[in-house]
């Protein structure tokens, strides 16, 4: 059996908060930085994503199969509403730091400064302001051969807009208020709120 390399160790994942791995006791439980981003604009980046894999992702329908299957739960992960709170209801959990992709395109450098605290990291402001340069839309955009899935010759794409309201270019009036009562609605009471205009 082979030893495990040394911590800090960093696991991407897309996992529900019940299924994650925990860590063993309250010393070396898992830090989880979890993004959660509102779900229409999750929805046409999740198409766009399957579009782009083609058959390799087993889905390769139009996109207003997908918004039903989206709104549903019949995608990969499930329900959208279901995995956002799950991790919002562990949001004051001493190892979750949950926070909003819009807030991060609006204010990368504070988030930064958030997140190295969250990891117990003193960083100077020459390194938070070259953080938030190089996770920047931009900055990633600068170094595209970093964000490939190799699965195909050149692999797709991971990095397309980054913007926050491309829904309103994919959703008629009546996939948002399917959104509305199938996706949306599940989020009524829980002080959970999403910024969908940009």
């Amino acid at each position: 059996m082979s030893q495990l390399s040394p911590g800090p160790r960093l696991l991407h994942s897309h996992l529900t908060h019940d299924v994650i791995p925990q860590g063993e006791g309250d010393d070396e439980r898992c830090k989880y930085i979890y993004i959660a981003r509102n779900p229409k604009d999750v929805a046409v980046s999740f198409y766009e994503f399957m579009k782009e894999h083609g058959s390799l992702a087993g889905y390769n329908g139009p996109w207003e199969f997908f918004a039903r299957l989206f709104a549903t739960g019949k995608v990969s992960y499930g329900h959208w509403s279901d995995h956002v709170l799950g991790w919002w209801r562990h949001r004051d959990d001493p190892n979750v730091l949950f926070l909003k992709y819009e807030d991060l395109i609006k204010d990368l450098h504070s988030n930064v400064c958030t997140i190295a605290k969250f990891l117990g990291k003193q960083l100077s402001e020459d390194i938070i302001t070259k953080i938030a340069e190089q996770c920047s839309f931009k900055g990633m955009k600068k170094n595209m051969s970093n964000y490939w899935v190799e699965c195909t010759a050149q692999g797709p794409k991971l990095l397309r807009k980054g913007k926050i309201g491309d829904w309103k270019n994919y959703f008629t009036p009546e996939q948002n208020k399917m959104f509305e009562n199938e996706v949306m609605n599940k989020l009524i009471g829980t002080g959970l709120e999403f910024d969908f205009e940009g």
